[in-house]
C-alpha cells in the first residue's frame, strides 16, 4: 500500500493531475484494492511454497480479471466531460495498474528473496530476526576489522615492525575474535582440551574446513598461530589489511614455494594453521586431504595437532550468508609426532594425508552422534515450516515441543535399522528424528495427504527419510512408533 501510494502520486504530479474530495476516496478505495491484490498474490507464493505446485498463475489471472472489471466499470468515465468524473477515471487508471504491477512484481520479488537463492530454496528462509542478528554480528565484525587495522597501523608504526610488536598485535587478535565468538547473537561456542594444549610448542594445526567463521574460532584459541591464506582471504576489503599486518601467509604460488618464510616464523615460536580440505565442506562432511599440511610438517620435521570444528558450518554455511541460532564445538586432539607417524619423501605423504583423514572421520562422527540432537536440530525443522502459513507454523511450534518425549524412543532404536513413524502429522517429529539418527532409515505416514504433502516437502530432508501412503506398508520395519502418542 506505502508503495503504491508513493508510486500513484509520482505519476499524478508528472502527469499534473490533482487530488479533489472524489478522487481522494476513490484513491483510498484503490489502495485497499492494492492491498488485496498483494494478499491473494501472497496466498499462491504460499501455496506454491508449502506444496511445490504451480499454483501463482491462477491467483494472478483472478487479480487481473478483477482490475479489468473495475478498470472497465470506472475507468470509462474518462470519455464523460464531467470535470469530477473524468478526474475520477484518471485515478482509477493510474492507481488500478500501479496496484496490478506492484502486486504482480513486488510481492513475489520479496518472497523469492527470502526463500530461495539462485534458483533453490534456502536450507534457512530469511526472517527478520536472523536477518537482524546477521546484521548486527556483521557490523560488529566490520566496526571490529577496522579498529584492529588501525591499531596493527599504529602498534607497527611504533614498534618499527618488532618481534614484540607482532606478537602483541596477534594478542589483541586472539582476545578479540575471543569476545567475537562470545557475543554471536545465540551461538554459544565450547572448547574441548582434554591433552591441555597451550600452544607454547610449535606445530603444524590442521582442521576441517566449514565456514568463514573458521579462522575466528580457530586463531581465538592462540596469539602464536599463524594461518596460510589463499589470494582471495588475504585481499579481502573486511580483514585483508589485518591478515597482512599480522604475516599471515599467502601461497597462491604454493606451500613448497614458502617453506623457507613459514620455518622464519616457526623459529619465532608460531604455529601454522592450515585447512588441509582446501575448501569450505557444504554439507559439513570431512572432505578429502590435501597433502601440503603433511609435506610441510615433514619439511621442518614438526608435530601435526589436530583440530575438530563442529557447528560452524550449521550456523553459517557455505551456501548461505544469514547466521543461524546454533552451538560451536571446538576439540584439540592429541599431537601426531613425527616418530608416531612415517614421515617420508614427498611421493609418500599422500599416505599419511590418507591415515590423518580416517581418524579425523572417526572423531568427527563421535561428536555428530554426541552433538546432533534432536534439540540440536530444532529451529532448523522449525525454519521448514516457516512461511507456509500461520496455521501451519503454530502447529510445527507446538508439535516441537513434544521433543523431550522422542528423545528417548530415538536413542533406544537399534543401528541401522529400519522404523515407521504413524501418525506424523506435516513431519516436525519425522525430520527432526532422520536429522539426529542418520543410521537409521525412517518411513512416515500419515491418514491425511495433505500432511504427508508438506512434510515431503521441507527443504531438509535427507536421504534417511521416506514419506510413503498408508497403504504402502510392508512387514520389513524393525519398530513402528505412533508419534500421536508424544503428548506433550
Amino acid at each position: 500500500m506505502c508503495i503504491a501510494f508513493i508510486w500513484i502520486l509520482g505519476i499524478m504530479g508528472i502527469f499534473d493531475i490533482h487530488f479533489n474530495i472524489i478522487n481522494i476516496i476513490l484513491a483510498t478505495f484503490i489502495f485497499g484494492i492494492g492491498d488485496d491484490y498483494s494478499i491473494f498474490i501472497m496466498e499462491g507464493l504460499i501455496f506454491e511454497y508449502t506444496y511445490r505446485k504451480k499454483m501463482l498463475k491462477t491467483y494472478k489471472t483472478a487479480v487481473i480479471l478483477s482490475a479489468i472489471t473495475l478498470f472497465i466499470g470506472i475507468g470509462s468515465l474518462i470519455f464523460a466531460k464531467h470535470p469530477a468524473m473524468f478526474s475520477l477515471a484518471q485515478v482509477t487508471i493510474i492507481g488500478m495498474i500501479s496496484v496490478v504491477i506492484i502486486a504482480y512484481t513486488v510481492a513475489p520479488f520479496i518472497f523469492k528473496l527470502v526463500t530461495q537463492k539462485k534458483g533453490k530454496f534456502r536450507l534457512m528462509p530469511i526472517t527478520l530476526v536472523n536477518f537482524t542478528k546477521s546484521f548486527i554480528a556483521f557490523f560488529i565484525f566490520f566496526i571490529g576489522s577496522i579498529l584492529l587495522t588501525l591499531l596493527g597501523i599504529f602498534i607497527l608504526f611504533f614498534g618499527f615492525k618488532s618481534k614484540k610488536s607482532k606478537l602483541l598485535f596477534h594478542q589483541f587478535i586472539s582476545n578479540t575474535f575471543k569476545l567475537f565468538s562470545k557475543i554471536i547473537p545465540q551461538v554459544s561456542c565450547k572448547i574441548i582440551n582434554e591433552i591441555d594444549e597451550k600452544f607454547e610448542t610449535p606445530s603444524i594445526i590442521i582442521s576441517n574446513h566449514q565456514s568463514h567463521l573458521d579462522l575466528l574460532y580457530l586463531l581465538m584459541l592462540s596469539p602464536k598461530i599463524l594461518a596460510l591464506t589463499n589470494e582471495k582471504v588475504w585481499k579481502s576489503p573486511f580483514y585483508g589489511w589485518i591478515l597482512r599486518f599480522a604475516d599471515y601467509i599467502p601461497i597462491s604460488n604454493g606451500i613448497e614455494n614458502n617453506v623457507d618464510k613459514i620455518s622464519k616464523f616457526v623459529n619465532d615460536g608460531y604455529s601454522i594453521l592450515i585447512f588441509p580440505e582446501g575448501t569450505r565442506s557444504e554439507d559439513c562432511s570431512i572432505l578429502r586431504f590435501h597433502q601440503g599440511a603433511f609435506y610441510l610438517a615433514e619439511k621442518l620435521k614438526l608435530d601435526i595437532l589436530p583440530i575438530i570444528v563442529h557447528g560452524i558450518g550449521h550456523i553459517l554455511p557455505k551456501t548461505e550468508f544469514m547466521l543461524r541460532k546454533g552451538s560451536v564445538t571446538i576439540k584439540i586432539m592429541d599431537r601426531i609426532r613425527p616418530n608416531n607417524v612415517e614421515f617420508r619423501q614427498f611421493d609418500q605423504v599422500y599416505k599419511i594425508a590418507n591415515t590423518v583423514r580416517k581418524h579425523y572421520e572417526i572423531e568427527y562422527q563421535k561428536m555428530v552422534e554426541k552433538l546432533e540432537t534432536p534439540e540440536y536440530f530444532q529451529d532448523l525443522v522449525f525454519h521448514n515450516y516457516v512461511y507456509k502459513g500461520v496455521e501451519i507454523e503454530l502447529k510445527a511450534r507446538k508439535n516441537l515441543k513434544k521433543i523431550k518425549k522422542l528423545n528417548t524412543l530415538l536413542y533406544s532404536l537399534p543401528e541401522k535399522s529400519k522404523v515407521l513413524l504413524r501418525n506424523c502429522g506435516q513431519g516436525e517429529l519425522s525430520l527432526i528424528s532422520a536429522l539426529s539418527r542418520k543410521n537409521i532409515i525412517f518411513y512416515a505416514s500419515d491418514d491425511y495427504a495433505e500432511n504427508i504433502e508438506i512434510a515431503k516437502n521441507c527443504v531438509s530432508i535427507p536421504s534417511n527419510l521416506h514419506y510413503i501412503e498408508n497403504n504402502k506398508f510392508s512387514d520389513e520395519y524393525s519398530m513402528t512408533i505412533d508419534l500421536k502418542s508424544l503428548e506433550i
